[in-house]
């Protein structure tokens, strides 16, 4: 009887430590270090994959020694296409406060008006579309990894969100480091 009550308490503690643990866990964390260099991050199958709108845009990882934000040696670059847009989507708890971290660079040899780009968390389309954040940073310095920490509590009726870095201008590219959704 002692023996199964031990038993009974060791299942209900490991079950609650599981728990416990997942609800502490971000809902995305990329650093891009663990891609081979070249790897096409929106394709199906690929492990924490990117997404993107439009049938040109591609997202790569990028392995060079010390070349990514703070240092690291892997990073994701868009294609240099017009209209790029680098997307992940996620289905929240409504009520809850949620950080979102990004490092980002632009890179190429145009004015740097050219590479405006913005920072979007946005549920819903058209009319009935929600916007948690929407910056415009409208002339980055290029080849600089600028970090960006974002903080928006989900709504009810808006849980069903795609958080997006996007750039409109052709010729340059979008770099992604550090990509982070957690609960706070």
């Amino acid at each position: 009887m002692i023996k199964r009550k031990i038993l009974s308490l060791s299942i209900l503690v490991i079950i609650t430590t599981l728990s416990i643990g997942q609800n502490q866990k971000p809902e995305y964390n990329n650093n891009f270090e663990n891609y081979e260099d070249g790897t096409i991050l929106n394709e199906p199958g690929v492990k924490k994959r990117l997404f993107t709108w439009g049938e040109t845009t591609t997202f790569t990882a990028k392995t060079t020694e010390s070349k990514g934000n703070k240092g690291s040696n892997g990073y994701a670059v868009s294609s240099d296409n017009q209209g790029v847009n680098c997307v992940k989507y996620f289905n929240l708890e409504k009520g809850e406060t949620y950080v979102w971290e990004i490092a980002v660079k632009i890179e190429g040899d145009v004015p740097s008006w050219k590479g405006k780009y913005s920072l979007k968390v946005i549920s819903g389309k058209g009319d009935n579309a929600f916007k948690y954040i929407e910056e415009n940073i409208d002339e980055p310095e290029f080849d600089k990894w600028i970090e960006y920490k974002k903080e928006f509590t989900v709504l009810e009726g808006y849980e069903k969100l795609n958080v997006q870095v996007a750039r409109w201008a052709s010729g340059t590219t979008l770099c992604v480091d550090d990509f982070i959704l957690k609960k706070k």
